[in-house]
């Protein structure tokens, strides 16, 4: 069985994402993308379309959707059909487009997803979840919003590929995974993996500004956004190191009693 390697939030950083990359072999590792591959690089450099490329074309390797790149797929829609949410207009005057640029959002990116049939549709066929075979629950963000969707991974994927197929859908997929910290609750995350038949939970989304990937609950969660862009803040300050995004996540036992990691605080 060969090691996993997690890729939390790339963010238009595909640079950095091919120099992270170089260390794996793509048949040394089976490397999970944890989403957010768009909004967040250099402006007109098309780095988030470049990175979901390097996922799509990389050997043994599985990818998920972040909320950034539902939100992009929502920015298409309306360019194309020039359908507003009524959240956003209730906002005021904006349209999302403005408010995605104003965000980072990169029109290069947009381009290359609207020009590239394939790669829009590999980016609506991609899951929301997945479960390891050791248990491992792999999610976009630090938030239980999916079970609004199932009681269990392959429920939640199909619900939102059908809705992902169906005009504004994309909408409502990405509320389901824009929230954080619900996870600082132990409780809670430990409700969420009885849920899902789950033994820890890794997810991106949330910057901990570590120098590792931040482990806390005894092993439970581990987080993998550690602020890869090198774009995301425009003065460049608070990226964090490669090895706290892209990282190597350890086995866990074959138990049930885990032997727990210490937590970066």
């Amino acid at each position: 069985m060969r090691p996993i390697l997690i890729v939390g939030d790339v963010q238009g950083d595909a640079e950095r994402l091919h120099e992270a990359l170089a260390p794996y072999g793509e048949d040394d590792v089976d490397t999970i993308f944890l989403g957010d591959f768009f909004q967040g690089g250099p402006p007109g450099h098309g780095g988030g379309a470049e990175a979901a490329r390097m996922a799509r074309r990389r050997r043994n390797s599985r990818a998920i959707l972040g909320n950034h790149d539902l939100l992009l797929l929502c920015v298409l829609e309306e360019v194309r059909t020039g359908w507003t949410p009524e959240k956003v207009r209730q906002w005021g005057p904006r349209s999302l487009a403005e408010i995605w640029l104003w965000r980072r959002g990169d029109w290069a990116d947009l381009r290359a997803v609207a020009d590239d049939a394939q790669m829009e549709a590999w980016l609506r066929a991609l899951p929301l979840m997945l479960l390891l075979d050791d248990g491992t629950l792999v999610q976009h963000c630090d938030d239980d919003a999916y079970a609004r969707l199932g009681d269990d991974v392959e429920t939640v994927n199909r619900a939102a590929r059908q809705r992902l197929s169906r005009p504004q859908g994309a909408w409502s997929v990405f509320w389901h995974t824009v929230g954080r910290r619900a996870f600082s609750d132990r409780e809670r995350l430990e409700q969420h993996l009885r849920r899902f038949g789950a033994r820890r939970v890794v997810h991106g989304h949330t910057p901990h500004h570590g120098e590792r990937p931040m482990v806390t609950h005894d092993g439970l969660l581990w987080s993998f956004d550690g602020c890869f862009s090198r774009y995301w803040d425009e003065d460049g300050q608070g990226v964090g190191p490669v090895e706290a995004t892209v990282a190597l996540l350890p086995p866990l036992p074959a138990t049930a009693d885990m032997t727990a990691p210490q937590p970066d605080r």
